[in-house]
């Protein structure tokens, strides 16, 4: 996976562009390249990507456990948990 910095980490997206440019981030790809239903992890996001990304999350309050992302592959999955 490459793995870039993320400057807001843990911050909850609040917005699906905001969740794309997060994950983009830690992804190390272009923005362009996070569509709404192309699959993480072809584009490099393993379990322990996810991990790190969904803990910061849960620590600012997210309630959604990290089991429910990794179990779903795309953008728009990802922005559905963030956003219910």
């Amino acid at each position: 996976m490459r793995c870039g910095k993320l400057s807001n980490q843990g911050v909850i997206p609040g917005s699906k562009s905001e969740l794309q440019r997060v994950l983009a981030e830690r992804l190390g790809v272009s923005i362009s390249e996070v569509l709404d239903d192309v699959n993480l992890q072809d584009l490099g996001l393993d379990s322990i990507g996810v991990m790190g990304i969904v803990s910061g999350w849960q620590r600012h309050g997210l309630r959604t456990e990290i089991a429910e992302f990794t179990a779903v592959p795309t953008l728009n999955d990802w922005w559905e948990l963030i956003s219910r």
